[in-house]
């Protein structure tokens, strides 16, 4: 009886000291953050045919914000986190174009801002060091849908060899769909670095979008002109978004 008494003595220290399985919590978190924001031009955007014509699209990145709310499911070091967040997007651009002749040259020169947003779905594996605390890894898949946005600018058309027309300027809802030249669904990945402390995390990503929002429409129309530039292989452009991303979220427990 002995050895079975200290048997079954050991094998209740050994279950008390045995970790304990990882407690699932559940919690809620509002989120904000700041955009660094740009849409990828192909080169084809791009074309000399020179002495007769030439085009250049150039494109930069613009500052924009997000916020939404997030939910956390925590199984110890890892959580997943879906969210929903409205987040704006866009890019600045810089277009040029060429066209010469015998009687001279035509070109035109626009410069502005295209601003879209989007309700966005992202959904991220998080792994934090110390569960509740410390650094922090993630990545995930996320979706969106646009729901509007604004393209703003000046265009200017020069004629050889010294006259230029009025500046026109330009403020136009961005349009979606058939018809237009942008997609209403987008779709990628996000991955980045972040912190944990308590409630709160600060998160460092990166959005790759892996949809081509750019769709060729069977007549596109230069932003502020009635004029089709014939230059450009508007069919041969694609656009994906690459958005670097700062984000604080504050988790309330359920």
């Amino acid at each position: 009886m002995q050895p079975l008494a200290t048997l079954a003595l050991g094998a209740a220290l050994l279950a008390s000291a045995a970790p304990a399985p990882a407690q699932t919590t559940f919690r809620l978190g509002l989120r904000g953050g700041l955009n660094r924001a740009l849409a990828t031009t192909d080169p084809a955007s791009n074309r000399s045919n020179l002495p007769a014509s030439e085009a250049q699209n150039d494109k930069s990145a613009l500052l924009a914000w997000q916020a939404g709310v997030a939910f956390e499911a925590c199984f110890g070091k890892v959580a997943l986190q879906p969210a929903l967040v409205f987040s704006q997007k866009g890019n600045k651009f810089h277009n040029t174009s060429y066209a010469g002749g015998v009687a001279g040259y035509t070109s035109q020169e626009t410069t502005g801002t295209t601003r879209t947003n989007w309700l966005e779905l992202p959904l991220n594996v998080v792994y934090t060091l110390h569960g509740d605390h410390g650094l922090q890894v993630f990545a995930g898949p996320y979706v969106a849908v646009a729901v509007g946005g604004r393209q703003t600018g000046t265009s200017v058309a020069y004629l050889g060899p010294a006259a230029f027309t009025v500046p026109v300027y330009f403020d136009d809802r961005v349009a979606y769909g058939p018809g237009t030249a942008n997609r209403r669904l987008d779709a990628g990945v996000n991955f980045g670095v972040g912190y944990r402390l308590g409630p709160l995390q600060v998160q460092l990503g990166y959005g790759l979008g892996l949809r081509n929002l750019y769709q060729a429409p069977e007549l596109l129309i230069s932003p502020g002109t009635t004029n089709y530039n014939y230059s450009r292989r508007f069919g041969d452009e694609v656009a994906y978004h690459r958005v670097a991303q700062l984000t604080g979220t504050y988790f309330f427990n359920l």
